[in-house]
């Protein structure tokens, strides 16, 4: 599976995801999974953890800049409310797509799409 893609910003990406999950983990029985999976003309990657969760009142409204779910849980972890934002931008400028589910005290997955390499072959 290749992708056409900036090492640099899918980097940034994923270690973004990983950090907001981190921030909401029980700091004994945390776990973080990482998938990526071959779909058709995609690849996904899924990051799923067992921290907190998000309201599903909230999840429609994590990627958007400076979003932050309420305030009582989020006055121990900081933060500003631009990182998914800005995780959005990366994916979507690279052609790709990033969503959430979520459920309160079970975890997060968080999922993104990037097209593959596709050669082309052309006729001589």
């Amino acid at each position: 599976m290749l992708i056409i893609a900036d090492p640099e910003q899918l980097k940034r990406v994923v270690n973004n995801i990983i950090g907001n999950s981190v921030k909401y983990l029980d700091k004994h029985q945390g776990l973080i999974n990482i998938r990526i999976k071959d779909v058709g003309d995609f690849i996904q990657v899924e990051i799923e953890d067992n921290g907190r969760g998000i309201a599903s009142k909230d999840l429609p409204y994590v990627f958007e800049r400076f979003y932050r779910a309420d305030a009582s849980r989020n006055s121990a972890t900081g933060g500003s409310g631009i990182g998914l934002s800005i995780v959005k931008k990366i994916i979507e400028d690279h052609g790709g797509k990033i969503w959430a589910t979520s459920k309160e005290s079970v975890g997060t997955v968080m999922y993104f799409v990037i097209r593959k390499y596709q050669e082309v072959i052309q006729d001589e």
